[in-house]
């Protein structure tokens, strides 16, 4: 007798990324600031720490803040972009009412 498999869960929309910025050309402060003004203006939500930022959203919206952040800071930068993603580990305090 086979059974039919079991559904898998439906997976939650929104992600949460964390962030760390690399510079290899020396510049790091520059470096680190060009890919937050960038993820800034894309209006996605964003945590800062003194090692890393974690952004969350929906992730239609997370996938193109990091491109558009990336693009920024790759064309100032030597830089390498360290990225951690996850559909469920907690957000910051701040969003917590958000999942």
């Amino acid at each position: 007798m086979t059974h039919a498999p079991l559904p898998l869960p439906k997976t939650d929309p929104l992600i949460s990324v964390q962030v760390s910025v690399y510079a290899l050309d020396g510049c790091v402060r520059e470096a680190v600031h060009a890919y937050l003004d960038a993820l800034d203006a894309t209006g996605i939500d964003r945590d800062t720490g003194t090692m890393s930022t974690v952004v969350w959203g929906e992730a239609t919206a997370v996938w193109p803040a990091l491109q558009t952040a990336y693009e920024a800071v790759a064309a100032e930068h030597s830089v390498i972009v360290n990225t951690v993603m996850s559909n469920a580990a907690p957000l910051p305090a701040r969003a917590a009412g958000r999942r």
